[in-house]
């Protein structure tokens, strides 16, 4: 995903975990995340409540990318908190229409 983005022109920086990427949202601006929903030290929803409560107008601009839509969890957890997500696998003109319907 990171050389998707990039090549079509988006500066993009990446976290091995839910909480590095909270550490990073803590230093740096960004416009918009996009994320995995299973992830092993803090999970999408997990993340999204943080950044809802620590950047709340960051929360609009999540788009989950994730392969576990047909758990009830998951299903859930996407329709309540009205986030952008793309069932894996998908494609490149998928993801970057997701993301510019965020930033747009």
């Amino acid at each position: 995903m990171r050389e998707i983005l990039a090549q079509a022109g988006y500066e993009v920086a990446t976290a091995a975990s839910g909480a590095a990427a909270l550490e990073r949202l803590g230093a740096t601006s960004f416009d918009a995340i996009v994320s995995d929903l299973r992830m092993p030290d803090m999970d999408g929803a997990a993340l999204w409540r943080e950044v809802s409560a620590r950047h709340p107008e960051l929360a609009a601009r999540i788009l989950f990318v994730t392969g576990d839509t047909l758990s009830p969890d998951a299903r859930e957890f996407l329709r309540s908190s009205d986030c952008a997500w793309l069932d894996k696998p998908f494609a490149k003109a998928n993801l970057l229409a997701r993301l510019a319907a965020l930033l747009a």
